[in-house]
């Protein structure tokens, strides 16, 4: 397995953890890629599931690391690579043959320390389930496709390994100590750009993220997920002028989200004429954009991630809705 074509100067690490079939095809992508990267480094963090064995017989190079998380599998890849640009890619994504060229283009200009490229589902995922659409304006800089100087990373010494168990037990909100990562690429990537560096966007630069199917259950641990935004907030203020809905509110919605909550409470504590006016708005949403039973998962929803956002924001001392 090789990569196709040309090669540029640039190191793809590509964590991985118990995956062996999705990497696969992450692979195979890697070795379609045209042009190439002069280096792959693949990083398995503790897998048990045949993983190692399959990147070897396909002649990858394969680092290993005890456990310490997506994080810690970046660093040691980065760090041991050669290149003078490293892209980062994650083992459930596929990328397009022209992914590579298009992502470091903007490094053309030696003012630009990081460029993060275009990530779309590998498919159409149903109401419950779970993948990832970056949306580059938001600026969360998401791992799972994107690309850095290596000076720049060495600057400010790669990712923070503890940076989600660093927050959380600060304002003790759930999935403390546990869960999938959240935030500590985001905050690599304002660290980058507080030393001057500036961050380019390569739309033409595109991933496919795996499809995971879910349940209604998965989909509101995901919404409570959300109540994390307040304690990026703690680490990352640059982040109150990119919200959707604006400084105070992640969603475009979020207002009429929070005026149903409130008038849910006034209405059970006999106030009903106000609870029914607060609530209007947001049931009048609903009705609009959704059909059928999607109007009770949106609501359910939406009740989950407003009291996940009220219970950080009143942790945090940071209002977020």
């Amino acid at each position: 397995m090789t990569a196709a074509g040309s090669t540029i100067d640039v190191s793809v690490v590509i964590p991985t953890y118990n995956r062996r079939g999705l990497l696969e095809r992450t692979l195979q992508s890697v070795a379609a890629l045209d042009p190439g990267p002069a280096e792959v480094v693949v990083v398995s963090d503790g897998s048990t599931d045949g993983s190692d064995e399959m990147v070897r017989s396909l002649g990858w190079p394969l680092l290993r690391t005890d456990r310490r998380g997506a994080a810690g599998a970046r660093n040691e890849g980065w760090r041991s690579a050669a290149a003078s640009m490293v892209a980062f890619l994650d083992d459930d994504c596929i990328a397009e043959p022209g992914w590579l060229g298009a992502l470091v283009a903007p490094f053309a200009d030696e003012g630009v320390g990081l460029v993060q490229g275009a990530t779309v589902p590998d498919g159409s995922p149903g109401p419950y389930d779970r993948t990832v659409h970056v949306q580059p304006a938001l600026r969360l800089y998401e791992s799972c496709n994107i690309a850095y100087r290596r000076r720049a990373l060495e600057q400010v010494g790669g990712f923070d390994e503890e940076f989600i168990r660093r927050i959380q037990p600060r304002v003790g909100l759930p999935g403390r100590g546990g869960g999938r990562p959240f935030g500590e690429d985001t905050h690599l990537g304002w660290r980058v750009q507080r030393l001057g560096w500036r961050a380019a966007i390569a739309s033409d630069a595109v991933v496919r993220h795996h499809i995971f199917e879910g349940t209604f259950s998965d989909s509101l641990r995901e919404e409570w997920r959300a109540g994390n935004f307040t304690l990026l907030l703690d680490e990352i203020p640059e982040l109150r002028d990119l919200f959707p809905g604006g400084r105070y509110f992640v969603r475009r919605h979020s207002v009429l989200a929070q005026a149903a909550i409130v008038g849910l409470v006034a209405f059970a504590s006999g106030h009903r004429r106000v609870g029914a006016a607060l609530s209007a708005p947001y049931l009048a949403w609903l009705l609009r954009h959704h059909r059928g039973r999607a109007i009770a998962d949106q609501a359910a929803r939406d009740a989950v991630r407003s009291v996940s956002l009220l219970i950080g924001s009143a942790r945090t001392g940071r209002v977020l809705l």
